[in-house]
């Protein structure tokens, strides 16, 4: 006899999971159907020129950032980077909608993943949402394809924001070693802070408007491909470059060089692992046996790389023009420095000699000549 009721119970929370609901929010319109079309409706929104980089059909013009994708990415970290391990009970997850004033949240508010998620469930959570946004931007922008985690539950829609004690990572105000401390205490490892954090910032760059303290351009991206989702960043950081603090101290960490160093020289195994740390993430605070894989058909930007990737720098021309400048110097003290040495000798040869024999001190001034000619002359014709 309890069979019946049972049978009853699971067949409408499935109904209830699986029931599709049209709606609009913001000049947006989701129509009803499955994840797998939520997920082309959000490809839709990148998929058109430079929509990997700059995306100015879905963004306003006053937004800090232009990069949809980049902002996407970093919704899906601020929807759980306040989750305490030590507190699993007190879920995050679905709230970052509620937080969008708060100056951590600063430049995310522009993001459709935020902007529709707090009004519209569609037949899943906002968490669900959120992570999805994420997801899409990492496959359509080159990045790793790798199956879809869903049915995330959502925090209480009430939960105060003081309720929540931990803040996130303040690249403006924290050290290296506090915004470390922070990320351990969501139980990542070294190896997943790169991932996560620098691997992260394979797309988009920081902004004069919510990152003052890292630039003062409207836009300096992280690497040479902001637009592009690949492993540049970390070639990159081999050699010397960063734009935040936290890059920065990842880059001179010794604990985290090892990871740098593999990822710069096999995007595979970034791709590999990155995927496996995204849903980590993603899925903090989440009873992971609740949740079900999807396998979503996610196409890759077309022109991904011509589009993403930034033309040569100023700062890339300047650095060509001192080497030139200090080859040329170069050069041109061998070139005094072998005159004189030639002089040397042929005072010494003079002095030694009958001043009758011309024709030897002759033949030792082309010599010397001849010598300098033979290393000046290639590269006067370059």
């Amino acid at each position: 006899m309890l069979l019946l009721p049972v049978l009853v119970l699971a067949a409408h929370v499935l109904a209830k999971r699986e029931r599709p609901v049209n709606a609009s929010f913001g000049g947006f319109t989701f129509p009803a159907g499955t994840i797998e079309q939520l997920a082309t409706e959000f490809t839709g929104h990148l998929n058109i020129p430079n929509g990997c980089l700059i995306n100015p059909e879905d963004l306003p013009d006053g937004s800090p950032s232009q990069n949809l994708a980049a902002l996407w990415l970093r919704a899906a970290f601020h929807d759980v980077g306040k989750y305490d391990p030590k507190n699993p009970a007190q879920r995050v997850s679905g709230l970052l909608p509620n937080y969008l004033d708060q100056v951590e949240n600063a430049g995310i508010a522009q993001s459709i993943a935020t902007r529709f998620a707090p009004v519209v469930k569609f037949n899943f959570s906002r968490a669900d949402y959120i992570a999805l946004g994420a997801q899409v931007s990492i496959t359509h922008c080159g990045g790793p394809s790798f199956d879809f985690m869903m049915y995330r539950e959502d925090a209480p829609h009430n939960t105060p924001f003081a309720s929540l004690p931990h803040a996130l990572p303040d690249d403006a105000v924290d050290s290296y070693d506090q915004m470390k401390q922070k990320l351990y205490r969501l139980g990542f490892s070294n190896q997943e802070i790169v991932l996560l954090v620098t691997g992260s910032h394979s797309l988009g760059g920081a902004h004069k408007a919510t990152s003052p303290h890292a630039t003062n351009k409207t836009f300096e991206a992280f690497d040479s491909s902001p637009g592009v989702f690949d492993n540049v960043i970390f070639k990159e950081m081999r050699a010397g470059r960063c734009v935040l603090n936290i890059d920065c101290g990842i880059m001179r960490d010794g604990a985290m060089k090892t990871w740098i160093e593999l990822y710069a020289s096999d995007e595979a195994a970034f791709f590999r692992d990155y995927a496996l740390a995204f849903n980590k993430m993603a899925n903090l605070g989440q009873d992971e046996k609740s949740l079900e894989a999807v396998v979503l058909e996610v196409p890759v930007h077309k022109n991904l790389v011509v589009e993403g990737s930034l033309p040569a720098t100023a700062a890339s021309s300047s650095g060509i023009l001192l080497l030139l400048f200090l080859f040329s110097f170069s050069l041109l003290l061998f070139i005094l420095f072998h005159s004189y040495a030639c002089l040397l000798v042929y005072a010494n040869f003079a002095a030694s000699t009958n001043t009758n024999t011309k024709s030897g001190a002759i033949q030792f001034r082309l010599n010397c000549a001849l010598g300098i000619l033979s290393v000046i002359t290639p590269f006067m014709l370059l």
